[in-house]
């Protein structure tokens, strides 16, 4: 597959023990924004989320480092608003959780990240996305480095971490 060819290439896998965002202890590490600084990764990652996504779509929302630039990226390239969410929210300005495109209950949205370990960052994205009534249709990510199939939320990947560690 060229997308794991490139990612292995690039060096995204890490042997080392890392805390994921759950709180999780993980052997080995993603790191999908490697790829994100490189253009020609970066420019395959989004051409293949795009072929994936839902067409039902009516927005995408993205959140942290990871997921940002990509669901920045794979909006314009759909031509779909974008929702920004934070992590948290800033205790300056107007204090808002969601900026951008703020999405109605008429909206079915997808949450993109870069990797999927327990769902934490989806859940919270979704969680945040409650309070507009919009539908969560989904998740797309990069790399399901956990077992996305059990996750509340229907995800899609573009590959398993087993595709860059074998």
């Amino acid at each position: 597959m060229r997308l794991a060819g490139e990612l292995k290439r690039l060096g995204v896998i890490k042997k080392v023990k890392v805390v994921g965002k759950s709180g999780k202890v993980l052997d080995f590490y993603v790191d999908i924004k490697k790829a994100l600084g490189s253009p020609r990764a970066f420019k395959l990652i989004c051409e293949k989320m795009c072929r994936i996504i839902d067409g039902k779509a009516t927005c995408i929302a993205g959140s942290g480092l990871g997921g940002l630039p990509l669901a920045t990226a794979i909006s314009l390239r759909l031509d779909l608003p974008f929702v920004l969410v934070r992590d948290e929210v800033k205790k300056h300005g107007l204090q808002n959780k969601i900026n951008g495109y703020i999405p109605t209950k008429k909206d079915k949205v997808v949450i993109v990240d870069d990797v999927f370990t327990t769902g934490t960052c989806i859940s919270n994205v979704a969680q945040a996305l409650a309070a507009t009534n919009a539908e969560v249709i989904g998740g797309c990510v990069v790399v399901d480095r956990g077992d996305a199939s059990k996750f509340k939320i229907p995800i899609k990947s573009l590959l398993l971490s087993k595709d860059l560690t074998s």
